[in-house]
Formats: structure tokens, C-alpha cells, sequence
């Protein structure tokens, strides 16, 4: 640029400031400042006037107080229907009188969380917004007809100024860069859209840190380059602590809006995004990333609003280990709303190649509406408002979703786990271990007509979905209160699922209800590296000696050891095993309350190929309980089979079970499993 074209759009800044404060005493100024009787102050930023006309929007027209408010088109939705939106500032709550230029008969302020009833008088509708709220407007219940998503936003603070060199200002104004490369933003760099502003353009932020994008200005991005950078309007590439603030990207291609790939530390916050051509127009997505927040977002997209994806160290391939690919985890999207016309309003997947997605939450979303697919309508069962999808073998867990609320869905919930996607346009890989666990849907509540579906998938027994847990769930007026409703779709590979709800506020498992916490306790299950934790305890006894407690031993495949060569507890494959030496094995249990209890487990040789077999026993305190006649049962040495060890019993608070474990007289080959399983039946 040269140095007379800045200095001349520096001049249209200053005059444009100055104009500002004149329009605030003239109430009849059509866009910049206007003083409401009540006292709010709206801010309006003009249109620029070289803007083409495409990309203004003659469907509607607003007022907010006394200022006329732009409104612009986004582009096309699936059904070929212009989307428009709008923004304006506003220091206090405003009336807003919204101008439908076309017939309709009735109208809805979404979302309802809102509260927003509206007045309609001819072809108008007015109510009141406060600052910070996005609302849309919906005519005669049509999802796929002309909508207009309006931003009520508080004043903007602590501008950047443009004299500052580490700021790339673009002043009130149409900025056409499409004949460029994108806005390329190094380390330590801040971008101002200001208010008034229009970019069409692209940003990309690539191996940098300290970044800042910010401003009420729109980044516009209609076209394909074909410069070999990728086509989204905003991408973030291996950097650090960058934070997006404000900003409406308005785009018009099939093709992601903004995505951040092998990131971390960043912030999104308010953050606009439409792109509601038909498809693949995801609106923000998170790859192989960590520590992210995603605050007060508005997306309206014709695929994944929002998808947290595994995309692999150096790009997608469904043949690489996914073991090997940066994780995804600590991300926290909150406080937003969301709208699909394909595919997931909030998706996990497809793409899973990382190493592990963990600690993600969602919360306080409302989801203004979610669709499957324009061609191919109920076919796609993988898809729905809440949805995790994986592809790729890996570790998901620990995954939040509260308080959110579901207006318009094909399906609620979907957990699967499938070999491809989109008719196999996007190839999965499962020849490694891979599970979906601890996942937890809180306060979820959906007032739609679709289906409602929810549909848990596992993949095999190597690869399940485990401990799911639905707490108030609630379809229409009515909670989800037993896994008999017909909403659930579950297969043989999804287990440990809980439901609570004011019928069960305890919970209830697939099998029945919940018993209370700290009823059933297995030892393998609760196996640990420390002594007394869910009350079990690794100990030896020898004649002369006593009872010593057995101490862990990291170095030695993680065994509990005695004193001896031998003696040792262990865990593998999810059984326990037990090796004495010239001490006994006990494995002790000490009772946290009194009631009455049922003891099982099968006892067996773990090795079959030598040595005299082993004796074991049940005790409670120093009475022995199993078997019943008082003698120690012989194990043989090639007895794979073993004995049942069910017995029954009643206890107080303190009392020990104790699981024994004795030599023969040899202890070669002395290896046994036993899983042992205390439930209380009170």
C-alpha cells in the first residue's frame, strides 16, 4: 500500500469518527448513533458504499430504537432461500422493530430460552433485545425457508489503534483481498476489523503465538482461490495462545468456515459464523488440539455446527496409528447456540485420528435446529443433535454435555462407531484397541418433533462404549425414566449405561435399578496401587511371622510383592492373580457398614504345565466361610475350571472377608486367578 492511499484512508477514519459524534443529536441520521428515550445508545455501522449489491439483503428491514440497522445476505441455504443477518451495539435494552419485506402469516424469536413473545402488527415484528443477545427470526415454521439471525452486542472496548505497527487495521469500508494470498498473521500481531468494515478475504495464523483477531466488522468469503492455501475463511496451523473476539465471518462455500489444527490456548469468543450453502460448511472446527474455549458463538452452517475432529499429525489417513497423531482435549464450548442443516449441530468425529479426545464439555447450548441430510432424509442414522462419531480406532472419554436444549431434530443422541462415512467418501480404521467411555448427558431437554432417537453403538467386544450416563433427559414434557422407552436404540457392545431421573433419582442401569453407592465391589474392578482404597488390601501371612502388608512394586510389571520370591497379587486382562511363595496370599476386605452380602468368583489355576496345584479359602475374620465344611480346597495343578465360591453372609461394620491363597508343597507353577465380587443385597 502505498504511503499515500494510508494516509488517505487514515483521513476517512478521522471523518468518520467526527460524523459519529454528529449523529448522535440527530435521531433521524439513518445509520451511527441514536439516544433512546429509555437511554440506551445504539450504534449501527453503515454499509459501505461500494459493497456489491449481492450481499445486501432485501428481505428485511430493521430498526433498533430510533437507528436503521444494515442487513446483509450471507448467501443460499440447501433449499436455495437467502439467509440474512445483522448486528448492531447497544449500552442498555433496545426495541427492535423488524420489517418483513415479503407475505407471512406467523412468526417465533428462537431460541425460546429466551423468553421473546414479539408483538406483530401488519408485516412487522417488534420486541425488546438486550446487549449480548442473538436471536433469530422464523416465519410460518419454516426451517428451510428465508431467515434473519440478529447480534445485539454490548459497545466495544479498548480498540487497538491504527498507528500501532503490531496492528493490521482496516478501517469502515469494502476491503476486496480475493486477488490475494490470505492476510498471513505472524506472532505477536493483533487484527482489527473495526465496526463498518467488510474483508473479503481469508486469515491464516501459521506457527505463531499471541495472536489477536477481534473487531465488529464482517470477514466475507464467497470464492476458491486455487492458491494452494486452504479454502476456509479462517485458519489457525500449529500456533498458540491466539484469541478470536467479535468477529462475523459471513461465507458462501461448500466448504469449512474456520478450523484450528494442532493448536493450543485459544479463545472464541462471541464469535458469528453463517455459511449455509449445502455442504461440508462446518462452522468452527477443532483438530488435534488442547485447552481451547468456545464462549458466546452463534453458527448457522449446512453441515457440523461445531465438530471436534482427529485429523492426524500430518494430515487426514485412515492407515496411520492413531496412537501416533496429537490429542484433542480440555475443550470447553459454552453459552451458544447452534443450527444445522446437515449433518450434527455438535459433533465428535468423524474423523478421530488422535490419540485420545478427553474433557471436552458442552453446556448451556441452545440448538435452534438440526437436520440429516438434504438428498438423503432418515437414511443416515449416524447423524443427530448431539453426536459422537468415531472412524478411527482411539480413546474417547470423559466427555460433558449439560443444560442443552433441543428445538428442532431428526435424532437427539447418537454414539457409534462406524467403518466409513458419507457412502464411503471418508475411510475409518479399527485394527487398533479403541473405546468411547464416561460420557455424561446432563439436563438435556428437547421440545422437537423428529424422532427423537437415541442410539448407543458399540463397535465389537474390542471395542465397546462403556458407562453412559443420561441424568434428566427430558423429550417433550415427559423425562426419560426407564432403557424400555422407544427411544432407546442400544446394541451388545454398550454397556454400564445409567438413567437418572426424578422417577429413579438413585439411577437405573440397564438391568434394573442402581444399588446404593459403594454396594458392589469387585476386585479387579477396583484394583489399586494403594493399600485400603475401596477397602482392599494386599497382604502375606507366614506361621511365625503373622500378617504383613505386601508393597508395590512398579518395577515388576506393577505386582504386589511379599517378602518372598514369589508371593505376589496382580492384575491383568481384567482378572486378578495370585502367587504364593512359603506365605499365603490374602487378599482383605474390610467391610465400610453393616448389612447382609453375597460373595462370588470363580478360583483357578492360571497355569496349567507343572507343580502340585494350590488350596484356597474364604474367611470372615477368623472363621473360615467357604467352603462350607472347613477345609481349604485343593485347586490342581491342570484344573483350568475351578470352583464357584459363592456364599452369603451377614456383616458389620469392620468385619474382613479374606480371600487366601496357599502352596501345596511346591510353589512351581502356582499362578492362580480369582476375581472376587462383594454385593450387598440390602
Amino acid at each position: 500500500m502505498t504511503q499515500s492511499k494510508l494516509l488517505l484512508q487514515r483521513s476517512v477514519v478521522v471523518l468518520l469518527f467526527s460524523l459519529s459524534f454528529l449523529f448522535m443529536f440527530n435521531q433521524s441520521t439513518p445509520f451511527g448513533y441514536a439516544q433512546e428515550p429509555e437511554g440506551a445508545v445504539v450504534t449501527a455501522y453503515p454499509t459501505p458504499s461500494d459493497l456489491p449489491a449481492k450481499y445486501k439483503s432485501s428481505d428485511f428491514s430493521i430498526t433498533a430504537g430510533n437507528t436503521s440497522v444494515p442487513v446483509y445476505v450471507s448467501g443460499e441455504n440447501a433449499w436455495g432461500k437467502k439467509v440474512s443477518y445483522a448486528t448492531f451495539d447497544t449500552t442498555a435494552s433496545t426495541n427492535v422493530k423488524i420489517t418483513v419485506n415479503f407475505p407471512f402469516d406467523s412468526f417465533k424469536l428462537l431460541p425460546d430460552s429466551l423468553g421473546l413473545a414479539g408483538t406483530k402488527n401488519g408485516n412487522s415484528v417488534s420486541f425488546q433485545i438486550s446487549p449480548s443477545t442473538d436471536v433469530t427470526l422464523l416465519l410460518d415454521g419454516d426451517y428451510n425457508g428465508r431467515v434473519l439471525h440478529l447480534f445485539s452486542r454490548a459497545p466495544e472496548t479498548d480498540m487497538p489503534s491504527a498507528q500501532d505497527s503490531n496492528v493490521i487495521y482496516y478501517p469502515p469500508g469494502y476491503h476486496d483481498l480475493s486477488a490475494q494470498g490470505p492476510v498471513q498473521i505472524t506472532s505477536g500481531k493483533t487484527v482489527y476489523v473495526s465496526g463498518g468494515a467488510i474483508v473479503r478475504g481469508r486469515f491464516l495464523v501459521q506457527d505463531a503465538e499471541n495472536v489477536v483477531i477481534r473487531g465488529r466488522g464482517i470477514l466475507l468469503n464467497d470464492y476458491t482461490s486455487g492458491d494452494g492455501y486452504d479454502e476456509v475463511a479462517l485458519a489457525l496451523k500449529r500456533s498458540k495462545n491466539i484469541e478470536i473476539r467479535d468477529l462475523i465471518i459471513a461465507r458462501d462455500k461448500n466448504a469449512w468456515t474456520a478450523f484450528m489444527w494442532k493448536c493450543e490456548e485459544v479463545k472464541v469468543l462471541n464469535y458469528k459464523a453463517i455459511n449455509a450453502r449445502y455442504a461440508s460448511s462446518d462452522g468452527f472446527n477443532i483438530a488435534n488440539s488442547h485447552d481451547v474455549l468456545f464462549d458466546h458463538v452463534f453458527i448457522h452452517t449446512s453441515d457440523d455446527s461445531v465438530a471436534i475432529k482427529g485429523t492426524g499429525d500430518a494430515g487426514y489417513n485412515p492407515a496411520a496409528n492413531p496412537a501416533t497423531a496429537p490429542p484433542t482435549y480440555n475443550i470447553t464450548y459454552q453459552n451458544s447456540q447452534l443450527w444445522s442443516d446437515s449433518n450434527n449441530a455438535i459433533g465428535i468425529g468423524a474423523e478421530t485420528l488422535a490419540s485420545s479426545f478427553d474433557n471436552i464439555t458442552f453446556k448451556n447450548i441452545d440448538i435452534l435446529r438440526n437436520y440429516d441430510d438434504l438428498n438423503y432424509p432418515d437414511q443416515l442414522v449416524e447423524r443427530s443433535a448431539i453426536n459422537i462419531c468415531a472412524l478411527n480406532a482411539t480413546t474417547i472419554q470423559n466427555i460433558t454435555f449439560e443444560d442443552i436444549r433441543v428445538e428442532k431434530a431428526k435424532r437427539l443422541i447418537n454414539i457409534t462407531m462406524e467403518d466409513d462415512f458419507w457412502f464411503g467418501s471418508l475411510q475409518g480404521n479399527w485394527q487398533w484397541p479403541g473405546v468411547i467411555r464416561n460420557i455424561h448427558y446432563k439436563n438435556i431437554q428437547s421440545s422437537s418433533d423428529g424422532s427423537n432417537e437415541i442410539r448407543i453403538y458399540g463397535r465389537d467386544a474390542s471395542h465397546l462404549i462403556d458407562n453412559v450416563t443420561f441424568e434428566n433427559v427430558q423429550i417433550g414434557n415427559e423425562y426419560v425414566s426407564t432403557f424400555n422407552d422407544s427411544h432407546f436404540k442400544v446394541n451388545a457392545f454398550a454397556r454400564n449405561l445409567h438413567l437418572i431421573s426424578p422417577t429413579y433419582p438413585d439411577g437405573l442401569t440397564a438391568d434394573g435399578p442402581i444399588l446404593p453407592v459403594g454396594s458392589i465391589h469387585n476386585a479387579a474392578q477396583q484394583f489399586s496401587q494403594e493399600q485400603g482404597v475401596n477397602q482392599w488390601f494386599y497382604r502375606t501371612w507366614q506361621a511365625g511371622v503373622g500378617t504383613r502388608d505386601m508393597v508395590w512394586n512398579p518395577d515388576n510389571s506393577e505386582h504386589w510383592r511379599g517378602p518372598k520370591d514369589w508371593d505376589a497379587i496382580w492384575k491383568s486382562n481384567g482378572e486378578l492373580f495370585f502367587h504364593p511363595d512359603v506365605t499365603q496370599i490374602l487378599l482383605d476386605w474390610v467391610s465400610p457398614r453393616a448389612g447382609q452380602v453375597d460373595i462370588s468368583g470363580i478360583v483357578k489355576k492360571a497355569v496349567i504345565d507343572g507343580g502340585d496345584g494350590v488350596t484356597v479359602s474364604i474367611w470372615k475374620n477368623n472363621q473360615m466361610i467357604w467352603p462350607s465344611n472347613g477345609q481349604w480346597q485343593v485347586i490342581e495343578y491342570n484344573d483350568s475350571q475351578g470352583y464357584d465360591t459363592s456364599c452369603s453372609t451377614s456383616l458389620q461394620k469392620g468385619d474382613v472377608i479374606s480371600f487366601r491363597v496357599d502352596k501345596r508343597g511346591t510353589t512351581s507353577y502356582d499362578s492362580t486367578t480369582w476375581t472376587p465380587e462383594i454385593t450387598f443385597v440390602d
